[in-house]
């Protein structure tokens, strides 16, 4: 497979950086010291997709991945608005309602903390854009039929079988449930359109997974059922001995890194000055790279004041 040059980083009419967008400071910090993004299970609503095995239906499944979205950078702290949903919305105010609504924004939703690497960077990473489905279109209705008909039927390929399964990993509906977390107690509901994200999703190589005796999907009900199973899951990832499926990158790759405001700035200055120098590719100026690093710090606050 051949390597794509900076010569094709060139999209005309959407972003040429990803970002990775999460709401601690500590990912952020892991991220930069690890000098890699440790992939995560992270839950799917596949209700629109009608899945069922037998009595088992398939209301979500939880995918091995990193999400990474294609926003131009000036369009990053546009606001936007967004239709409420649930009880909890409907408990509001009047005026809650209405300042809700009118005042969304990607970090709102995804975090205030972010990393970014090029596109080129993404595409040599095997990064796929993920394909959005249209609930009503003949594609997805084939799609449903097609799916279903391999969980139920016995005597399909288990190839087959494998390959159709693995369209699951980079699918998502054009439309659906978006939470907000408002403060502790309080999460919130929006009908969104995901097409506006312009995701694209890293999952690790299979080959990989099965050294590690880890499968790229969980869809076991009972797993998914207890929030707790996909965090001990996830925190186990973060171990030393599956650094084979994070993400691993070169500091000279990262393009950006956001931060919500000067405070933040300043916490991961800190952390740049101290990541160890053996994760540098050069000991000779191993100063110098980490000035460049802290050079590439973006503040949220400041974006705002000048757009």
């Amino acid at each position: 497979m051949s390597k794509i040059g900076d010569s094709f980083d060139d999209y005309t009419q959407s972003a040429n950086t990803l970002f990775h967008f999460m709401h601690e400071s500590k990912y952020l910090k892991s991220i930069l010291i690890n000098r890699a993004i440790i992939p995560r299970y992270c839950i799917e609503n596949f209700e629109y997709l009608h899945i069922h095995n037998k009595n088992v239906n398939y209301k979500e499944v939880a995918i091995l991945q990193k999400c990474f979205c294609d926003i131009p950078l000036h369009k990053i702290t546009d606001t936007f608005e967004l239709k409420g949903v649930g009880n909890a919305y409907q408990s509001l105010t009047d005026n809650e309602k209405y300042s809700l609504e009118k005042n969304n924004s990607h970090p709102a939703f995804y975090g205030k903390f972010a990393i970014a690497f090029s596109k080129t960077w993404g595409e040599n990473k095997n990064f796929q854009p993920i394909h959005y489905l249209n609930e009503n279109s003949l594609y997805t209705t084939s799609f449903i039929r097609l799916l279903n008909n391999i969980l139920n039927t016995d005597n399909i390929s288990e190839e087959y079988a494998r390959d159709v399964l693995n369209t699951l990993l980079f699918i998502k509906p054009l439309r659906g449930i978006i939470k907000r977390v408002i403060s502790e107690n309080i999460t919130i509901e929006f009908y969104k359109n995901f097409h506006d994200e312009q995701e694209w999703r890293y999952t690790p190589d299979p080959s990989i997974l099965s050294t590690l005796k880890l499968e790229s999907m969980i869809a076991n009900p009972k797993i998914l059922n207890i929030s707790d199973n996909i965090k001990r899951i996830n925190n186990s990832l973060e171990k030393e001995n599956f650094r084979a499926l994070w993400l691993e990158y070169n500091y000279k790759d990262i393009r950006y890194i956001i931060v919500p405001d000067s405070s933040s700035k300043n916490e991961i200055i800190n952390t740049i000055i101290h990541i160890p120098n053996k994760q540098f590719d050069s000991q000779s100026d191993v100063l110098n790279q980490k000035y460049a690093l802290i050079s590439k710090i973006l503040v949220l606050e400041e974006i705002r004041k000048d757009l």
